[in-house]
């Protein structure tokens, strides 16, 4: 449990010791002990229980938030209403005499006072909140505009992908086993374009992404590198591995079928692949140049075009 941010609550929390040592002091003071057979012990429990929560709620509220307008109207809320149920809590073992009723008198008072502040700090909250989540949309608006993650597949950028080849070879003197690299390239993807549009082409990228990301492992990463190319990064994958799954993944690429918008066009696409094993003297741009080379061969030797 991290204490971290109670230190810079030390003022509020004697605030509620002080408050709760006068009540008690002053309850305590005028008040005469009922006698054990008087108290109603199943009051004493639920008052008791109610007093010990908001006591909690508190603690909790000062343990998990920073300084501010917000933590103090929560704080003033909730201690003034404890403060209530403190004295309502003590009347179950008091009573006191005529001169000092009063105090039985006020004990309800402060309640609707602290749900008033109670109301505002909700509201503030709420405020604050709507804030935060507009933050972290325009932090994921951040990274896309920086081109993290691609429009289009809503798959890992081109430059995403480099980083995190980067840093698998930084790793790779601490891997049992080395990482391997597959790119996957649709056939004749340009002819497509041009007969069926650049619409019906994004929407062919989309749903390849998406069959891709089906039939991977959790550990791996998917990139759309460029136009009609993608990369998978295999971690921790020998390359006798890398081969069964990209013989796999292909398999369920090229099973897919591609229905158009308008549902005039079924479309079944070839997939072109090349796999590499990154050693200890590989670089990042080495790496892809090797992916590259040996698609431009393997696309070659079956006859086919981009």
């Amino acid at each position: 449990m991290n204490l971290s941010f109670l230190k810079l609550h030390r003022s509020l929390l004697l605030i509620l010791v002080v408050m709760l040592t006068s009540v008690l002091t002053l309850t305590l003071s005028y008040g005469h002990y009922k006698g054990h057979s008087q108290i109603d012990w199943f009051d004493v429990g639920g008052e008791g229980g109610i007093t010990a929560m908001t006591l909690l709620w508190i603690f909790f509220i000062l343990l998990s938030r920073p300084k501010g307008r917000v933590t103090n109207l929560l704080f003033s809320g909730l201690a003034i209403m404890n403060l209530s149920m403190t004295l309502d809590f003590i009347d179950e073992f008091v009573y006191y005499s005529d001169e000092q009723a009063w105090l039985s008198t006020i004990e309800s008072i402060p309640a609707p006072f602290g749900m008033i502040l109670m109301t505002m700090a909700l509201y503030h909250w709420h405020q604050e909140q709507m804030t935060i989540n507009q933050q972290l949309r325009n932090r994921e608006r951040f990274y896309r505009e920086h081109q993290l993650s691609d429009a289009i597949s809503g798959l890992a950028s081109a430059d995403y992908m480099k980083s995190q080849i980067n840093r698998e070879l930084n790793l790779l003197h601490h891997s049992l086993h080395g990482f391997s690299l597959l790119m996957l390239d649709i056939a004749q993807f340009d002819r497509f374009n041009r007969q069926f549009g650049d619409a019906e082409g994004d929407k062919l990228l989309q749903e390849f992404a998406q069959v891709i990301t089906l039939n991977v492992r959790e550990q791996d990463l998917v990139c759309r590198y460029a136009s009609d190319c993608f990369i998978v990064m295999l971690p921790n994958t020998e390359l006798a591995v890398a081969e069964r799954l990209s013989v796999s993944l292909v398999s369920a690429l090229e099973a897919f079928s591609f229905n158009s918008s308008d549902k005039a066009v079924t479309y079944k696409q070839k997939v072109h692949t090349s796999l590499v094993a990154a050693t200890h003297r590989d670089s990042t741009s080495g790496l892809l140049s090797q992916l590259h080379q040996k698609l431009l061969t393997n696309k070659n030797l079956h006859g086919h075009t981009a």
